[in-house]
């Protein structure tokens, strides 16, 4: 039976990191003025954006960079 590695702290904060800070600068600038423009509250608009922000991380973008940077992780 083989026992998976734990990848180091420090290398998954890197990944969150790629995987975050893009997302930030393509949503963020995109969407935030059209719900403002909209009449949604600002307060409102951060907590939907935030929360949208996290689940694209969570569910798209960080399981796909675990896959591509695997081999650098188990390292």
């Amino acid at each position: 039976m083989t026992e998976d590695k734990v990848p180091k702290k420090w290398k998954i904060a890197i990944i969150v990191w790629i995987a975050i800070v893009p997302l930030i600068f393509s949503i963020m600038p995109i969407c935030k003025p059209i719900l403002l423009k909209i009449g949604l509250n600002p307060i409102l608009t951060e907590l939907l954006l935030i929360t949208l922000l996290v689940t694209l991380m969570v569910f798209v973008a960080q399981p796909i960079l675990m896959k591509l940077f695997r081999n650098w992780l188990n390292k």
